[in-house]
């Protein structure tokens, strides 16, 4: 009767054994499989789609839609108003929505340090900043090319509004202008930013180097931030953790193998693969391990983006700096 009961027990534990086991990764299944990602060519979407591509969010039981945007204001708008689950931004469309109030939207980390892939890139006839004056220079109005250019102009004692003539210009459509000598100068950033410097005549004036915070902080004019929408994170936990895991598996990969990951980023960039892996040495990526340090404790990453706020309202720009740390999702942080 004893080895009955025994036996009996031990069954029951294991059964019980079984249905942790069981219960446990049903508490980690992703609650909705299908994330809609809002992204680019821009080097800040290169961890999504070499994440879609290798097969890493599918690993994690995630099929993840790359949607393109020619910028980040157009995509953050997305994603606010619900048509993106996930997207990479350029912190300063971010930093804009934060500033009107927006609280559709949080952040939970940045992918990547970069500085020498945007710039001012101008023609023969102009050789300094100086040289500007008088000139038509073109940028993406309210994007980290168009506050790089702000900047520089102003270390320079030059004035925007009465010293050169400035263009609101999508990044696409700067090579035909340049071409056609419709702009003299131009701030962009890759590929573009490569396409027009590969162009005959053109030069790099200035990069990202030269920005005033970049000199101060190591902070670019439009750091990239990952954002999630507010709604989705709160419904559906499971699927934003997983979507973290395959986003910096596919980050170390990047690391890890880069010639690999230009095999397939070639397709989304229509980069030589020389040019490919050329743009990829000259990015710094931040693996998940680090990201904890930047947007929490002691959230140097966090501190930066308040200065570039700052910033932002001294350019007029936007009208107040918003509390940038209040968006920050600390569930979400590797």
């Amino acid at each position: 009767m004893k080895e009955l009961l025994r036996k009996t027990l031990c069954v029951l534990a294991g059964a019980m054994l079984l249905l942790g086991s069981v219960s446990v990764q049903a508490s980690e299944t992703p609650e909705k499989v299908t994330v809609i990602y809002g992204g680019s060519s821009w080097l800040g979407h290169y961890p999504a789609w070499v994440g879609i591509e290798k097969g890493l969010f599918q690993k994690h039981g995630l099929g993840v839609l790359f949607q393109n945007f020619y910028a980040s204001s157009g995509r953050m708008g997305s994603l606010v108003a619900g048509d993106l689950d996930v997207a990479a931004t350029g912190s300063i469309s971010a930093i804009a929505l934060m500033a009107a109030g927006s609280k559709g939207f949080m952040a939970f980390a940045t992918p990547d340090s970069y500085a020498t892939v945007e710039g001012i890139i101008a023609n023969d006839n102009i050789k300094t900043i100086a040289d500007l004056k008088g000139k038509r220079i073109a940028a993406p109005f309210a994007s980290s090319a168009h506050v790089l250019v702000l900047d520089i102009l102003e270390q320079h004692g030059l004035d925007p509004e009465k010293d050169l003539t400035l263009l609101n210009l999508k990044v696409n459509e700067m090579p035909a202008a340049m071409g056609s000598g419709e702009i003299d100068a131009c701030a962009a950033w890759t590929p573009h930013f490569n396409k027009l410097l590969d162009m005959p005549g053109n030069h790099l004036l200035v990069d990202d180097t030269e920005f005033s915070l970049y000199k101060k902080y190591k902070l670019g004019p439009g750091p990239d931030l990952l954002v999630v929408r507010k709604e989705f994170a709160q419904k559906f936990p499971n699927t934003c953790k997983a979507f973290v895991k395959g986003y910096f598996e596919a980050v170390d990969m990047l690391i890890n193998d880069p010639e690999e990951s230009a095999k397939v980023l070639v397709k989304l960039t229509n980069l030589s693969m020389e040019d490919q892996m050329t743009v990829l040495q000259d990015i710094s990526w931040i693996p998940g391990q680090e990201q904890r340090a930047l947007m929490v404790d002691p959230g140097d990453f966090v501190t930066g983006m308040q200065q570039l706020a700052e910033f932002l309202v001294k350019h007029k720009q936007i009208d107040n700096a918003p509390a940038v740390q209040e968006w920050i999702v600390e569930s979400m942080v590797p």
